[in-house]
Order: C-alpha cells, then structure tokens, then sequence
C-alpha cells in the first residue's frame, strides 16, 4: 500500500473536550481523512471487526486493552488516555453493613456491573495495595457475563439478572458495597442521598490526590487503540495520530484559559487554573509521562487474573509512539 496514497480512518465519535477539535476538523492530519463513526468503548461480546483489525481507531475501556490484546486480537494501543474518572469516590456501602474502613470489605457481598471494566480493576488494586483488603474473602455479584476469561481461581463470581441495577440491590440491602462506574447524575444524586448508602471514603477527592501526590496516578480508564494490521501496513500513522491528539489538547486548554470552552461552569478560566495549579495536566500522554501508571495498571491485571502474564509497553503500544 503506497504511504503517499491518502487514507480514511475510522474515527471514534467522543464527547470529550480534549478531543473534539479532531472532530471539528480544527487539528488536520496530513495524508488522513477521519471518518467518525459511533461505537461503544466496551466489549460485551467477540467483535469479528475488533478481533481482525478492520477498524481505524477506537476509544476504548482500557479493562478490555490487555485481555484482547493477551487473546490476539489486532488492537494495539496509543499512549493517549482519553478519559480519566478518579475511582475511590464510585465505591459505596450500605450504611449498616459494618464497613466503616476499607479492610471491612472482606466477606462482604460487592456489587459491579463488570468484574473488568477499568473502574472496576483500578479500585480492587489500589484497595488491595494501599488498604490492605483481602479480595480472596470477598463475593462478587455481577450483571454482565465476561467475554474474556478470568485466570484468577480465588474469585469467587455469582452472576444476577438485571430485573434491579446495582444501586438498588445496595439499598435493598442485598448486597452489602458496590464498585461500579456510574455516569447518571439521578443515580449520582440517590446514592448520595439515600439515608441507608454511604460513601467508603468520605472525602475522596483528598484521596485521590492523596494518590496523585505519592503515585503519580489520576486513574485512566479509556485509552485510544489503532487497528494493528493499519499499523502494520502504515507504521508512519501512530506518531501522526498521536501527535494530532497533543494538538487537539492543547487547543482545548486555550478554549478553556481563553474563556471560550463553551462549558457552562461560571468562572470556567479560574477554575482551569486551580485545576492546573494543584494537578498539574491530569490528562498527560505518552508513554514517559504515564510510565508508572502503565506499569502499576499491568499488575493489577496480572494479580487480578485478566491476564495470564506480564506485558512490555513495546508489547502493547504502536512503535510509533515508544519514545513518547
């Protein structure tokens, strides 16, 4: 296939500042034409387009990165983590289970959609590394079945139908925490109010900078990953691709310091600045920058038996992109 030859690529359509000047046309990619296309950042189920690499791009729950990656599946990632939610202010109990700290967990009845969306993975290793939980104790109650194997054989896995979601089994009381995303503002507002649900960390947000601070890590859980057979065929993409998403941050940060980010948060700019005051970019790319992020996320997986062995970043990443 001739490198000169311009090329459409699927691109994912994304609701993120940080990303829309690539959709909006504002950050060009020279020899590239993006074709945005609607998909899910989940894998509910084997995906013969994922599974074979006819795709472009892909924004995807980074839960699913290294067990379709550890499966064969032609994916391969771009050191760029499109969204980042801080896990320890999604971890709910009910207010008379005896969980007053995080070791309570043990022999408790946990709630999750997902044993492995990213969430769902940051939360179990970061509580079992800095909190001391033992999850061996622990039995899970999941929704949706796993399209990927779990290698750990202490899991203890009890699947329920969907007649209830999560948070009303926690306040039923059937289950006795939850460790689930949630992206409902209703569903936000009944778990914080309910008189029978309260909240593992009281003051999460100083818990996760608490982690920031020591570790370095604001939880990444999507990640942009590239066809590896494109990449194969046109290894010159995954620095372009790269490169053009830097760009389309740095012009989403001006929007926002140049008062124009078209969010409606009164004092958006003094508020940019206190985040970028106390964070720093939270949202940095690349491989050097999120290093130890990278390499703490892979344990997690391994010691939570989403994959069977360890992976290098030359493994799991476009080449194009190693000296990020």
């Amino acid at each position: 296939m001739s490198t000169n030859q311009p090329i459409e690529v699927e691109f994912p359509v994304m609701r993120y500042d940080i990303t829309m000047p690539l959709l909006e046309g504002r950050v060009p990619i020279d020899g590239v034409t993006l074709k945005p296309v609607k998909s899910s950042s989940m894998i509910n189920k084997e995906d013969p387009k994922l599974m074979a690499g006819d795709f472009g791009l892909m924004d995807l729950n980074i839960g699913y990165f290294l067990p379709a990656i550890e499966a064969g599946w032609e994916i391969i990632g771009l050191p760029v983590f499109s969204k980042r939610k801080p896990a320890y202010q999604l971890i709910f109990c009910h207010a008379e289970s005896g969980i007053h700290a995080p070791k309570d967990l043990a022999g408790k009845r946990i709630g999750s959609r997902t044993y492995r969306t990213a969430l769902t993975v940051w939360a179990r290793g970061l509580l079992k590394q800095r909190h001391g939980v033992d999850f061996a104790k622990v039995q899970w109650v999941l929704q949706a079945k796993e399209v990927f194997p779990v290698h750990d054989r202490s899991a203890k896995i009890e699947y329920v139908d969907e007649s209830k979601n999560m948070s009303q089994r926690l306040i039923a009381g059937e289950l006795d925490a939850i460790i689930t995303d949630i992206s409902d503002a209703k569903l936000f507002e009944n778990l914080e109010n309910h008189p029978k649900v309260k909240r593992l960390f009281a003051d999460y947000v100083a818990e996760d900078q608490k982690l920031y601070r020591e570790t370095g890590i604001y939880t990444p859980v999507h990640m942009i990953v590239m066809s590896r057979k494109l990449d194969r065929e046109r290894p010159e993409l995954a620095a372009k691709f790269y490169a053009a998403f830097e760009k389309a941050k740095a012009i989403a940060y001006d929007d926002s310091m140049s008062d124009r980010g078209g969010f409606s948060v009164v004092y958006l700019r003094e508020r940019m600045k206190e985040q970028l005051a106390t964070w720093g970019d939270p949202w940095k790319y690349g491989i050097t920058a999120n290093q130890s992020t990278i390499d703490t996320f892979i344990k997690y997986n391994v010691d939570q038996g989403m994959i069977r062995k360890s992976r290098s970043t030359n493994d799991i990443f476009a080449a194009g992109t190693l000296d990020t």
